[in-house]
């Protein structure tokens, strides 16, 4: 059976240390690490310098909400590491998504997406978007066939939303075919790509237009801080400086992008890495056991985009989703029962977490939402940390056994 090629593109781990910062351009004292700018405001030489900045005629700064010398370091960082001209970086992911409702969207319009999404996405497009905004959105009968998503498409379609690999099923979309789609229709396509980090895929090599990611999971790595960001064109990103990034306020704090860019981003080369290897091991260790009745990963043998991911992803990534063969009651004494793995609703992280999706990530969607999202009860998701791998796998196995 062909296998995920497990292969990275080494220069990200170059980019993951240097990218967006030169010691000797962006430093009068040749800190090997960026410093971190706090002020809130800034003096300003005269009122044409005033002007021209605040215009964006002139690169500067006058005030922290609108931009930050610390913050364009992480975005110049990830517009480098996902290969696109330029990136904006939010106070968190759920706060990038709503800007790209409000920067693309007026009332009546809609936006085209998937139900397997994370459950704070869909219900932020479902439900708030249509009731503050009075969008709509589309949700495509069958994200695996591209004829769906073109018909939910017309005039009054703003964008196409696809999260891939999704959170919890790892399910991949043909992000080449969707942007196809998208762009006959002179729409644009915009990827969560938060489960993959840009180490294992970059949809903009798959002609995706926009990609956002979580920044408090992968790219911080140690569950330290929150933050979400938008990657796209030079044109878009300006569009959103001059208008929503300054009404809306939901920047990211120079701290919190200081700590994402020095002690996540290095490491996340490295970390993807071990999270990739340990995520074999457990999927390895987890086949064919007689307490799980479907293992939901994209290299599953039974992830109908598995060939999909074969061909987008470029090792494991580490979320797995496991349908067991237990009532709602003993899935929830065999995740009680874990001991090394903890019980938090977040992914991403060093250390290996698990949840259940139906009363957490997705608890805030209806039963039928949940039931359309493919949203079990007797479903736990785990996020495979940077521990021993088999000490993780047996923590699991003890845990299938306790019932």
């Amino acid at each position: 059976m062909r296998e995920p090629r497990g292969i990275l593109n080494s220069h990200l781990k170059t980019l993951c240390v240097r990218a967006g910062y030169d010691q000797f351009l962006d430093s009068i004292h040749g800190d090997i690490i960026p410093p971190i700018h706090m002020a809130t405001t800034y003096a300003i030489q005269d009122s044409e310098e005033a002007r021209c900045v605040i215009t964006g005629e002139r690169a500067g700064y006058v005030y922290g909400r609108f931009g930050n010398p610390t913050v364009h370091v992480l975005e110049y960082c990830f517009a480098e590491l996902e290969g696109a001209e330029a990136a904006i970086a939010f106070a968190s992911g759920n706060a990038a998504h709503r800007t790209l409702v409000d920067h693309f969207c007026s009332p009546g319009d809609n936006i085209v997406l998937h139900r397997d999404i994370y459950g704070g996405t869909g219900h932020l497009i479902g439900h708030r978007s249509k009731l503050t905004s009075s969008v709509e959105a589309r949700f495509v009968e069958d994200p695996t066939d591209i004829n769906s998503w073109r018909a939910c498409i017309d005039e009054k379609t703003q964008f196409l939303f696809v999260e891939s690999p999704t959170n919890p099923h790892g399910n991949v979309y043909d992000i080449p075919g969707i942007a196809r789609i998208a762009h006959d229709f002179g729409r644009v396509l915009v990827v969560d790509s938060t489960i993959a980090s840009p180490i294992i895929m970059r949809p903009i090599e798959h002609d995706a237009d926009i990609v956002s990611h979580s920044l408090s999971k992968y790219a911080t790595g140690f569950s330290q801080t929150m933050g979400g960001i938008l990657i796209g064109s030079r044109e878009f990103v300006d569009h959103i400086y001059k208008n929503e990034y300054r009404d809306a306020g939901a920047l990211l704090a120079p701290f919190h992008a200081w700590l994402i860019r020095v002690t996540g981003i290095s490491t996340l080369y490295e970390r993807i890495q071990s999270h990739a290897h340990n995520t074999r091991v457990v999927l390895d260790g987890l086949r064919g056991h007689s307490r799980i009745k479907r293992i939901w990963h994209p290299f599953s043998d039974t992830n109908p985009t598995r060939n999909i991911a074969l061909e987008l992803l470029d090792d494991y990534t580490s979320l797995i989703y496991l349908e067991l063969d237990a009532t709602p009651a003993q899935t929830k004494r065999i995740i009680d029962y874990h001991t090394l793995a903890l019980q938090a609703v977040h992914l991403g992280a060093s250390e290996t977490l698990v949840t259940l999706c139906q009363e957490t990530t997705h608890g805030v969607l209806t039963p039928e939402e949940r039931v359309l999202a493919g949203i079990i009860p007797n479903g736990i998701r785990i996020s495979v940390g940077r521990e021993n791998p088999h000490e993780i796998l047996n923590d699991i196995l003890l845990a299938l056994k306790s019932v």
